[in-house]
């Protein structure tokens, strides 16, 4: 029996109907016979916890650290117990496994951590599946990959999962229990990826608040000629600039100003010279969810997940985890395909296509710049896009344009640049005029303008020639001021992950890197963000990203090699090298687990030089707020419960809780005096006082007004709201 082996549900549903399979029975689809397709729901299974190695291991302290399995071990996640049983039984039954998981890392770890488990030993097969249309499924199934294909990705997902086990298990055990030595109560995540990505923003955080504006100045020109006068910038000497090539010497810039006002001068050089640009490349994720970041502020989670609804769910747009920008020279022979699904799908476009040659040589198709996963593009089947979300539609939109763009003649136009010489000084300008829209007309706006900063910078000039008699009309000197660099926005922290060798400054990591290399992968980066917000490393400030008080303090408590994105990118790199066969997953670890306990070692030995550094300072910055019990005097402090914000006493032997009322714990002496507008109790006739009441239905708790006398009486009364005059509004 074929039992082919999918990632989810939905996944396995579109498989077995290419395949023919209508009947569905608990927890798979079977023809009866020959083929059976069956899902998991992502990982079925999940690492073992250090005390399911040695249940001593469940309290956190320093002496048991570093915790290194001798073997690694796993456990069937309690949510797809059924499920696992459901796979292990038709595996058990199987002569050929067909992994149609998601191909990539995690999709064939998600498959052959089920079939290790279950010690099978029959043939295994893979489906490269990039697109759930059926056209592109069939294509999958008809041209399966061995066994051995595809095994090195499996031996990257595990190193991935046991480096990061190894990195977080122990480094934030070993770092809580030193911050709890300082009296701090946080739990501190540390991860492979997640603590250098806090560090990025934690520096450039830095960065902007130590920054010492310099002053500066530009001069700028207004240039007469023949036949008309456009503006020039000075360029001053290197001995009056900065290392930008901006002018510090004012009194140099007031001298220049006054010596060539009015003054006759020469157009040195005006050239002029034709230009092409090709249309920007299809998607791949990170540039799809940095594109979408400026042009409607969507978060990388949101992209992902809009993208994966648009791969999974509407069957519009191929497989989103891709680092790719470029397309395989086999599908130059499905541009028409696209094209007429495009119309199928949305005969609006229909304009656009009707412009694009499909038999254009795009530069987009090169074998040699994709691996596994192609540039996100449309697909060849139909699409129903009524059915899409406004998000999905947005970038539906893109996604079709930016692959129509492909198949049209570059923008042309014409860039004249120009040196103007005035008293032995010189001022440059240039102008653009476009010839040929291409590609441009495709598009709206300027996110896909890629020299939209030159293009501001560009005037209309007057016709030029070289040697011609200038005359310098008036100038103006311009006091300005040096900025920092901006904080960090969703857009720009992409971009730095994705290029993060631009970031490194050591030389030994700065000298294996390479520029491409990466901080988290294509399908991993949303989900390191989204991490760093929810444990409160990072927050959003509108679109800015900053970082927390926490994050600034986990930062300052872990060495340097820890946060170093350096040393992470690095790994990235060793994985990548295992799935290439160039690296061996047992030498990896084996590395890995050498550095951690010399490591390790090093900072339990200095764990007291730590608290009493910088590290203690910004750790005291979250201590909570603590106020006096009412009742034993000791600390009380602030806890968020199931039914919000309550204040709890931390002796235990007193243990008494209070109300919160806006930030504060309420006396309830105080409390138990009704408010001189108190309503008398309907039933008993007392005062009233104002109580909380629990949230309902996902609302949030209202107040309503108790029996003073409770709970001899349960007397309960709504608390009237005021209404709001709105006189006003109406006159």
């Amino acid at each position: 029996m074929n039992v082919y082996l999918c990632e989810k549900p939905s996944q396995a549903k579109d498989l077995a109907a290419v395949l023919g399979i209508r009947k569905r029975e608990d927890g798979f689809f079977t023809d009866g016979g020959q083929n059976t397709v069956t899902w998991a729901f992502g990982h079925l299974l999940e690492q073992f916890m250090p005390d399911d190695y040695d249940p001593a291991l469940k309290a956190w302290n320093v002496e048991s650290l570093p915790i290194i399995p001798e073997v690694w071990k796993s456990k069937v996640k309690k949510s797809a117990a059924k499920q696992y049983k459901i796979i292990q039984q038709l595996v058990g039954r199987a002569s050929v496994v067909y992994i149609a998981t998601d191909y990539d890392r995690e999709g064939e770890t998600i498959a052959r951590d089920l079939l290790e488990r279950f010690r099978y030993a029959g043939a295994i097969k893979r489906v490269p599946l990039t697109s759930l249309d059926e056209i592109s499924i069939r294509e999958a199934l008809n041209n399966t990959l061995d066994d051995y294909q595809t095994k090195p990705l499996f031996f990257a997902g595990q190193a991935r999962t046991r480096a990061d086990w190894l990195v977080g298990m122990n480094f934030s055990r070993l770092f809580t229990v030193i911050a709890g030595q300082a009296g701090i109560r946080e739990t501190f995540h540390i991860g492979r990826v997640i603590t250098p990505l806090v560090g990025l923003v934690v520096a450039r955080d830095k960065s902007i608040e130590s920054f010492v504006p310099e002053p500066y100045c530009e001069l700028t020109a207004s240039i007469q000629v023949q036949r008309g006068s456009f503006k020039a910038k000075w360029v001053p000497p290197e001995e009056v600039c900065d290392s930008e090539g901006r002018c510090t010497n004012k009194a140099f810039a007031e001298q220049v100003l006054n010596d060539v006002r009015g003054q006759k001068g020469v157009i040195s050089k005006a050239e002029t010279k034709d230009h092409k640009a090709s249309a920007p490349l299809p998607f791949s994720l990170s540039n799809l969810q940095m594109y979408a970041s400026k042009a409607w502020g969507y978060t990388a989670q949101d992209v992902l997940d809009a993208a994966q609804s648009l791969y999974e769910t509407h069957k519009a747009t191929t497989y989103p985890r891709t680092d790719s920008d470029y397309l395989p020279e086999s599908q130059r022979g499905d541009v028409r395909q696209v094209f007429q699904a495009m119309i199928l799908s949305d005969d609006s476009i229909s304009g656009l296509v009707a412009g694009a040659d499909p038999d254009r040589k795009a530069r987009a198709f090169n074998d040699k710049k994709v691996d596994a996963h192609h540039a996100i593009i449309p697909t060849r089947t139909k699409c129903d896009i009524s059915k899409m979300s406004e998000k999905e539609r947005n970038l539906y939109d893109i996604i079709r344009r930016r692959y129509i763009a492909q198949f049209y003649a570059p923008y042309e136009y014409q860039q004249t640049d120009v040196v103007v010489t005035c008293r032995e000084q010189t001022f440059v300008t240039s102008g653009r005029v476009p010839t040929a829209q291409g590609w441009k007309v495709l598009f709206n706006d300027a996110v896909d303008d890629e020299d939209q900063e030159k293009k501001e910078d560009d005037q209309i000039l007057p016709p030029l020639n070289t040697g011609e008699p200038a005359q310098i009309h008036s100038a103006e000197l311009a006091d300005k001021m040096t900025r920092p660099a901006p904080h960090f926005t969703e857009a720009t922290l992409l971009a730095a992950m994705k290029n993060i060798a631009r970031f490194v400054d050591e030389p030994k990591f700065k000298k294996i890197l390479k520029e491409t290399a990466g901080l988290g992968t294509e399908a991993t980066r949303a989900g390191i963000i989204n991490g760093a917000l929810t444990k409160g490393y990072i927050k959003r400030d509108k679109r800015v990203i900053k970082a927390t008080d926490k994050g600034k303090a986990v930062i300052s408590l872990v060495p340097h090699i820890i946060s170093s994105p350096g040393m992470t990118a690095a790994w990235e790199q060793e994985l990548e090298k295992i799935v290439s066969g160039d690296q061996q997953l047992s030498v990896f670890i084996k590395q890995l687990e050498g550095w951690l306990s010399k490591l390790v070692g090093q900072i339990k030995i200095h764990s007291h030089e730590i608290i009493s550094s910088d590290a203690g300072a910004q750790l005291k910055s979250l201590a909570p707020v603590t106020l006096p019990c009412f009742t034993c005097g000791s600390d009380l402090k602030r806890i968020k419960g199931k039914n919000g914000f309550f204040w709890g006493c931390q002796s235990r032997a007193c243990n008494k809780t209070f109300q919160d009322n806006r930030g504060k714990p309420v006396d309830p002496a105080i409390a138990a005096k009704p408010p001189r507008n108190a309503p008398d109790c309907p039933q008993c006739g007392s005062p009233m006082l104002k109580r909380k009441g629990k949230p309902r239905d996902g609302k949030k708790a209202e107040d309503f007004w108790g029996c003073s006398s409770y709970p001899q009486c349960k007397g309960t009364k709504p608390v009237t709201k005021r209404k709001r005059n709105t006189s006003k509004e109406h006159s």
